[in-house]
């Protein structure tokens, strides 16, 4: 997989454990807004989590098992995350998940994000097809997939558990 992808407005450049600073910053700015998606992002979260999130996202890319990225902007401020995970490779199908610094929403990045994500992925993965998976109440992510270009497929009931509650998700499809 790419280890760096931009277009004219962003970068998408694969984990360094020096960006751990950066993230967990990002991640606490945004705390209120994101942390209803992120069963992970809970009160305990520190610098160390997030050190041990990005040894974790080497480890994988290493192991061809998830390609996650930081998008940052040109002047290389981080904007927020994006990866592509969870691999079902008997039927080449892929996820993708993302998250943004509250800062810099609505401001076309996350959706930017995407479309470069999936453009650079589909045919050199050999994939037929990149699901984004968003619960339903979360409105901002289903805005980003639309606009990107994903297709609403259906509302799969129990899909995620954010915070340990199942809920119903919507289920977006590149192909």
């Amino acid at each position: 997989m790419f280890e760096k992808l931009s277009s004219n407005s962003i970068i998408l450049e694969r984990f360094k454990l020096s960006d751990s600073e950066l993230i967990f910053k990002a991640l606490i700015e945004s705390r209120r807004e994101i942390s209803p998606w992120l069963s992970w992002l809970t009160p305990n979260y520190n610098l160390q989590s997030a050190e041990k999130f990005i040894n974790l996202q080497l480890n994988n890319w290493n192991e061809n098992i998830e390609f996650t990225y930081t998008i940052k902007n040109q002047q290389a401020k981080l904007l927020g995350v994006i990866g592509l995970h969870l691999f079902d490779t008997q039927n080449d199908v892929a996820n993708i998940g993302y998250w943004m610094n509250s800062k810099h929403t609505g401001q076309g990045y996350c959706t930017e994000a995407l479309k470069l994500l999936v453009e650079n992925s589909l045919k050199p993965l050999n994939l037929i097809r990149i699901e984004v998976i968003v619960a339903v109440q979360n409105i901002a992510s289903q805005k980003v997939a639309e606009n990107a270009g994903a297709k609403f497929e259906a509302i799969l009931r129990n899909r995620i558990r954010p915070n340990g509650i199942a809920t119903d998700a919507k289920m977006y499809a590149f192909t």
